[in-house]
């Protein structure tokens, strides 16, 4: 899959029926990437968005601002 079409973000990851069991070990490979699972969210991060997602937590920004800059960058 190419860097356009692969997920920055996966919601509901518990609900996903082919990456739920990502959850259990903490991430999972999908799409030619690697996601981390982030439990309070119950969300899968592509991994080479961590360190910016952790930038935008530490500014104090909320889960559904960083939801909403993921959207932008489509």
């Amino acid at each position: 899959m190419s860097e356009q079409k692969a997920p920055i973000l996966i919601l509901h990851g518990s609900q996903q029926p082919y990456l739920s069991i990502g959850r259990h070990y903490g991430g999972v490979k999908a799409f030619g990437y690697e996601y981390v699972y982030m439990q309070p969210q119950d969300a899968f991060l592509r991994k080479d968005y961590v360190k910016q997602y952790n930038k935008h937590k530490k500014a104090g920004h909320s889960w559904e601002s960083f939801i909403e800059f993921v959207k932008s960058m489509k």
